[in-house]
């Protein structure tokens, strides 16, 4: 089993080194024994990056082994040639351990601004990911697409990566399942998918992939908060944690489940945090989270994990995430200690 965390944007810009805490988390979650390391991606939001390459480069230095990945990119907002480019630098400055996690977003204006077209997001996103795995492995190469166009060119600098690095695909809807089974390498599970709807996307992906004859890899994503007192994490932590995602989710929720949920609270019915929290985070004690691993294994199969130690708050204010340094330190050894090692005996 794999294990992966997102780093969360803490900052301090009267600081010489205002990401310093970041950066710390980020060799924490190596030495720790996580597999990859995520930062995300959204333009005119205080709590998020507009630049996670250049960020990650800045991680990778400070790190030897630790894979470094967006999650998510926001591909069809920006030239595809540009960000292969930029994702084959970091690979280089990194040794070969980039990782490209993409999607589509959900706010127009990131488009508007950058001279894309919110409503043509699927078919850019599909040629964008065929550019990419175009100038990575091929040289003196030329394209003519619906979006985008160039004559032979070679990019440099060249990836490190064989045929080139990852492409980890997200997406719910149909369509955009299939797309990660077509030209991605990895699919993602949304961070606030519940387990059945995350069935639905499996039984889309891992048939595309076998009829296509590739692996069917895909990484469940989850929100997460683990501490040592199960019964304070459940009390006083969850309930806060809960609300404070629901007004994000209510940004970006696509699927008919989310939106009965919120149809359900919106009518007044008093729907516990440890109810929506049920088959959409990982929370608790070590041994809980360990025990809600083991059912998700047993449910789906999955291999790859990625824990999100409390992100996904709206990013307004400057933070998109819940809790400081010490906490998220804490549940990064935490989990490193308890947690992980339980899928990697014997």
């Amino acid at each position: 089993m794999k294990f992966s965390l997102s780093l969360p944007l803490l900052k301090d810009l009267s600081a010489p080194d205002p990401f310093r805490q970041t950066f710390e988390l980020a060799v924490l979650a190596e030495q720790a024994g996580f597999d990859t390391a995520t930062i995300g991606h959204h333009h005119f939001m205080a709590g998020n990056l507009a630049d996670p390459l250049t960020f990650l480069a800045a991680v990778a230095a400070r790190t030897s082994t630790l894979r470094v990945g967006t999650g998510i990119f926001q591909l069809p907002v920006h030239h595809p040639v540009r960000v292969a480019e930029q994702v084959a630098t970091v690979d280089q400055l990194s040794g070969g351990r980039v990782t490209l996690g993409v999607g589509m977003g959900w706010w127009p204006l990131e488009y508007q601004v950058h001279g894309s077209d919110f409503r043509q997001r699927g078919a850019r996103m599909e040629e964008a990911l065929e550019v990419l795995r175009l100038v990575w492995t091929e040289e003196h190469t030329s394209f003519e697409g619906r979006f985008w166009s160039f004559p032979e060119l070679t990019v440099h600098p060249r990836p490190v990566q064989r045929p080139h690095p990852p492409i980890w695909v997200a997406g719910v809807a149909p369509a955009a399942v299939d797309r990660a089974a077509r030209l991605g390498d990895a699919w993602i599970w949304g961070p606030v998918q519940s387990l059945s709807a995350g069935l639905d996307c499996l039984g889309v992906y891992l048939p595309a992939c076998e009829a296509r004859g590739t692996p069917g890899e895909w990484v469940l994503r989850r929100y997460a908060w683990v501490g040592a007192d199960d019964e304070q994490v459940r009390t006083e932590v969850l309930p806060h944690y809960v609300e404070g995602l629901m007004a994000h989710w209510r940004e970006s929720a696509e699927e008919a489940e989310e939106k009965a949920l919120f149809a359900r609270i919106d009518a007044g019915e008093d729907v516990s945090a440890e109810e929506i929290a049920a088959d959409r985070l990982l929370w608790g004690d070590p041994e809980r989270v360990v025990g809600q691993i083991e059912r998700y294994r047993a449910a789906t199969g999955c291999t790859h994990v990625h824990a999100a130690f409390g992100a996904g708050l709206p990013a307004g204010t400057g933070q998109a995430s819940l809790g400081g340094f010490e906490q998220i330190a804490e549940m990064i050894r935490l989990f490193g200690r308890e947690v992980i090692p339980a899928f990697r005996r014997g």
